[in-house]
């Protein structure tokens, strides 16, 4: 052997490294057909229709979300009508339930409702005297389902709820001694 020739790398039956077709991060990149899939011509276009997909079911998250606020709000409005009620008539009576049984038929709502805090000058029929205070509170379970299989139960949370709302009689009672 002579000194100072050199051997190709083509002599030994390696191929010679061509820039063209390493990737970006050279011998780490991945295989020449794989590349193809990276192509960045429409690119814009995918992502696009992914953010779109993307913002839709954001959008369908806060709307089925609202669904609870406007249970909320009803029930709230419930309670206070009832109370309101409870306050002009000066006891817990009649006309206290018919308005609430009302209301549950307007809303479709089925809460339980409580009064506390209350102290009957007549305990027979209930009467609270003129600026005594009542609490009613209204309490529900409200059913957010998260996903409605065609094949099983849906899959729900069941979220409590509870207002109360302190009241003051406006009616004043004379009562026999």
């Amino acid at each position: 052997m002579k000194a100072g020739k050199s051997v190709s790398a083509d002599a030994w039956g390696a191929r010679a490294m061509n820039n063209r077709h390493r990737g970006l991060w050279g011998r780490a990149s991945l295989p020449r057909p794989f590349q193809k899939l990276l192509n960045k011509e429409g690119s814009s276009y995918v992502d696009l229709i992914i953010k779109t997909l993307v913002v839709i079911t954001l959008m369908a998250t806060v709307i089925s979300f609202l669904g609870v606020f406007t249970t909320y709000l009803n029930l709230n409005h419930m309670c206070r009508r009832v109370v309101r009620v409870a306050e002009l008539e000066g006891k817990i009576a009649e006309p206290v339930y018919d308005v609430f049984y009302r209301l549950k038929q307007q809303t479709g709502l089925s809460p339980e409702m409580t009064v506390e805090e209350v102290a009957y000058c007549d305990k027979q029929n209930q009467k609270i005297q003129l600026r005594n205070t009542f609490t009613i509170t209204m309490t529900y379970s409200h059913a957010f389902t998260l996903f409605r299989p065609s094949f099983t139960a849906p899959i729900q949370i069941h979220i409590p709820m509870r207002v109360s709302i302190t009241g003051m009689s406006e009616k004043y009672w004379k009562l026999p001694e």
